[in-house]
């Protein structure tokens, strides 16, 4: 695994709000900050989130007391970076301002979520009586029959099973569900998430009735009750609470864009469709004034306000990002209809909205959002100034360069050499193992069983009914590799269930350490020719700032935090 860099990778880790401990953050301590940098304050949340980001630090350790310094200093110098990102002005620009209002909505909106939306919609005992009586909420284990069968052939295999022929026997011989195989056995399911055409029938059911048979995009499906029981009164609230909360988001959104009068300017929708049909992107933003629009300049027509809310209003700057246009070949988008534009237009409104929102419910009041805001806005604009100020290498051989002169730090460790498959189903893939052990398997063993080939696949990125051949390296910790580190040629890995499927190897043979080639190493290597010149540029402007800025600590409030890790030190207060 690749190291952090100290005053770099690591401070901007820090800076992450998503790197925080499992309490989250919290508010600061009533004892008052541990250090302060001009008007800003280092509270316990900070030193404990160092804590995390400088977990595996030697001094943790043997030193711990020197340890605790060291994080004092990290969370020092991401103040110092954050406030220089400030000073110089990055919160003021349109790009940063729009991310930060993105990643303030992604983080909100569970909170409102959870918050606020989830419990409005809690089951009372009298909608769970309700549902209970509808006869929909029963959980019913059925066998089940899916067939291609024409209309009238399937009416008579209906009327079959209702003489008393054999359920799955019938199965066997018509439903094409994979649990044909097993007997018809559908398992346990909820009546109302059946099929629409079954619901009447399924509030009175009971064990032993066929039902049936009912559509399904061109099949027909029959089901034979086996056993039905009422669910417990916690099953029943978490089932309906699940039932009301899918779609919520959308609800949510549409409630939102109502509430705050979201309407689209008519006036300008066609100026908008024509701008974009004969005009590039970086034209266009470039066309524009400080405020989004532009006047009509010969045959590039006036664009003004797209979309109003409350208080707020878009132009096209406002929807010209990634995430929402993406250009062409030619570098223009298309926005062909006014029903298109309102989409966009929604899109990039909708964040401001779940921020205001959040402000009226009081929720970015709560210290620990607060929180989590400003590390939000922090953690963009200090990415930002450390981007800028170090653009990519106009050289394009920099990166080789960097690779010749730390050649030492590119090996490739020793492997395993496998031919792999990914099957979708356990038995399959042992089926496969039983047939294939001893005997081994190869491309066309694969190809003749449906399986295709994935180029440059690896262990953790082989997806199912796929097969690649494929390096399992000594050194990594995955499931596969693990099962194939003691392995010698010729010898197959037991199955291994895989967040992909099940995976199968046959080990090829060994792969010795030896040093990377350039192109093997190449991604790694441009990361690493970065960070270093990112940390040569963080660490000349630390030096310039922690002069020009000291801080002031008191060291008895660092002593006293308290690190609640799991180790023999650095744990407890010393």
């Amino acid at each position: 695994m690749r190291k952090l860099r100290v005053t770099c990778a690591a401070l901007l880790v820090l800076a992450a709000p998503a790197f925080h401990d499992a309490q989250g953050a919290r508010p600061p301590a009533a004892q008052g900050p541990i250090a302060t940098i001009a008007d800003r304050r280092i509270d316990e949340a900070d030193v404990r989130r160092a804590a995390l980001v400088l977990a595996d630090d030697p001094l943790r350790i043997k030193k711990p007391a020197l340890w605790r310094k060291k994080l004092l200093d990290l969370c020092i110098d991401r103040e110092l970076l954050a406030l220089e990102a400030e000073r110089a002005g990055l919160l003021k620009e349109p790009a940063i301002r729009h991310e930060i209002e993105r990643r303030n909505a992604a983080f909100l909106y569970p909170v409102i979520r959870d918050r606020i939306l989830v419990p409005e919609i809690q089951p009372t005992a009298a909608q769970m009586d309700s549902a209970r009586a509808g006869g929909l909420y029963r959980r019913v284990r059925m066998s089940y029959i899916q067939t291609l069968t024409d209309h009238q052939k399937t009416i008579e295999v209906f009327a079959a099973l209702q003489k008393g022929a054999r359920f799955d026997s019938i199965a066997s011989t018509y439903s094409i569900h994979p649990s044909s195989t097993q007997g018809a056995d559908f398992g346990w399911k909820w009546a109302g998430e059946l099929n629409r055409a079954s619901r009447d029938a399924l509030k009175t059911a009971k064990p032993g009735d066929i039902l049936g048979p009912y559509p399904n995009s061109g099949s027909y499906e029959i089901y034979r009750i086996e056993a039905i029981r009422e669910p417990e009164d916690t099953e029943l609230r978490e089932k309906l609470l699940r039932d009301r909360a899918a779609g919520m988001e959308g609800r949510y959104a549409d409630a939102l864009l109502k509430g705050f009068k979201f309407e689209l300017n008519p006036t300008t929708a066609n100026s908008v469709v024509f701008a974009t049909a004969t005009e590039r992107v970086d034209s266009i933003l470039a066309s524009l004034g400080p405020d989004g629009t532009r006047q009509e300049r010969g045959v590039r027509p006036a664009l003004g306000i797209l979309a109003r809310v409350d208080g707020d209003s878009i132009t096209y700057s406002d929807i010209a990002y990634s995430e929402t246009l993406r250009p062409d070949g030619a570098g223009k988008v298309r926005i062909e209809s006014t029903a298109k534009l309102r989409i966009l237009c929604a899109t990039a409104i909708l964040p401001r909205l779940i921020a205001r929102d959040a402000h009226e419910y009081g929720v970015d009041r709560d210290p620990a959002v607060a929180r989590t805001l400003r590390l939000i806005r922090e953690e963009v604009s200090t990415r930002a100034m450390v981007a800028r100020a170090v653009p990519e290498p106009s050289d394009p051989g920099a990166v080789r360069a960097y690779f010749e002169s730390h050649a030492a730090r590119y090996q490739r460790p020793p492997a395993r050499r496998a031919l792999v498959a990914m099957f979708n189903s356990e038995d399959s893939a042992r089926a496969a193992l039983r047939s294939w052990n001893g005997i081994g398997f190869r491309d066309s063993t694969l190809i003749a069983n449906g399986f295709r080939e994935q180029p440059r696949a690896s262990a953790a990125t082989l997806l199912g009914n796929l097969y690649a051949e494929m390096p399992l390296f000594d050194t990594e910790r995955d499931p596969l590799s693990l099962a194939a580190r003691s392995l010698d040629a010729g010898q197959m890995a037991p199955v291994v269930h895989t967040p992909h499927g099940y995976a199968l190897a046959l080990v090829l043979g060994r792969e010795a350490a030896r040093p990377m080639t350039f192109s093997e190493a190449a991604v790694d290597a441009a990361v690493d020719a970065r960070e270093a010149r990112e940390e040569a540029w963080v660490t000349d402007q630390l030096n310039r700032l922690r002069a020009a800025t000291p801080a002031r600590t008191v060291p008895a409030r660092l002593e006293a935090v308290r690190l609640d890790l799991s180790s023999k030190a650095g744990g407890k207060r010393r």
